[in-house]
């Protein structure tokens, strides 16, 4: 029988910060929030309830708090879950002021490489998180910020490329207005008798808290 692999992707659990108002004037990182208490249980009870049936054998992320600690939360949560998490920059939401918090707060000067993590190497910051001990940083190199919607669409088109593609092709009609916290969405492919893998397709029947125009 020929061979298939199945891929998730999924949206963080609840930030701190959108719950605790006084967090980004408190912080001494406004700009890498952390989840919410709320936030553990959101991405424990995903994990537990809907994405135990997978086998996740790859666990892809961006490098932000939040992320991390969702695919963390999986990762403790799933037995039969890959115990590595891979680490990509390049996977981090739009870098724009709002979404660093630095509408009421301005960030620090240079590039936000020098002070992501606070003066540290992102190698330096991940060892003293309280992350699985097996990840691996497949990209350490953040984008410049600020950047425009179109640079960072350029980018993460380019790292979830067979994702895009597949909702492009798949419902090419359809504007994505909400993506609730963990919030997923499914897609499949198969290896044909030559071991050469199709295209990946996307599971219209698997958007997870996910609110799309047209459907």
């Amino acid at each position: 029988m020929p061979a298939s692999q199945t891929m998730v992707v999924m949206r963080h659990a609840l930030r701190l910060d959108e719950v605790d108002h006084d967090f980004v004037s408190s912080s001494k990182a406004w700009w890498d929030p952390p989840l919410a208490q709320k936030g553990f249980g959101q991405a424990a009870h995903t994990a537990e309830t809907q994405l135990r049936s997978l086998d996740l054998q790859v666990l892809v992320t961006s490098p932000f708090k939040r992320c991390l600690q969702t695919a963390n939360t999986v990762v403790q949560s799933v037995p039969t879950c890959c115990r590595r998490i891979h680490i990509n920059c390049k996977l981090c939401e739009m870098l724009t002021a709002r979404n660093l918090n630095a509408q009421d707060r301005p960030l620090p000067n240079g590039h936000i490489q020098e002070w992501m993590w606070n003066g540290s190497s992102i190698d330096a910051a991940l060892k003293l998180a309280p992350l699985s001990d097996d990840f691996i940083i497949d990209d350490p190199d953040l984008p410049a910020f600020p950047e425009t919607a179109e640079q960072a669409h350029a980018r993460i088109n380019v790292a979830l490329e067979a994702v895009n593609r597949s909702v492009v092709r798949l419902m090419p009609w359809t504007t994505v207005i909400e993506a609730q916290h963990c919030c997923y969405t499914v897609a499949h492919r198969q290896q044909d008798a030559d071991g050469d893998w199709g295209q990946w397709e996307l599971d219209v029947n698997q958007l997870h808290k996910v609110q799309v125009l047209g459907l």
